[in-house]
């Protein structure tokens, strides 16, 4: 998703929820203006605000790879993980290595 991309679908969502950009800007914090600008078609809204934006919509951003959750038929046998990737990453972490304690000595 390119930045363009994410700037319509916040939009997007804005509209479904009925929400204007008055009330937006309540929920996020941010001015109206800034609402306004972030949301317009050349929007170059700051990282600060785009957070504070996903946030009031009731959203969340997350990281994926690139490609992931692409189309199946670019790649034959894929298939999306379901689910989060911050669980799936977690869950692949190596646990912390458990081996004799050395005792200290009591004095």
């Amino acid at each position: 998703m390119n930045k363009q991309e994410l700037i319509t679908a916040l939009a997007a969502r804005r509209e479904a929820a009925g929400l204007g950009n008055a009330e937006i800007a309540q929920r996020s914090g941010l001015t109206e203006r800034s609402v306004r600008n972030a949301l317009s078609l050349k929007g170059n809204p700051q990282m600060s605000s785009l957070l504070a934006l996903v946030d009031a919509l009731g959203l969340e951003l997350q990281l994926a790879p690139k490609g992931f959750g692409e189309r199946a038929d670019t790649e034959p046998g894929y298939r999306p993980v379901p689910t989060r990737i911050g669980n799936a990453v977690g869950a692949a972490a190596p646990a912390p290595a458990s081996g004799p304690r050395s005792k200290k000595p009591s004095p």
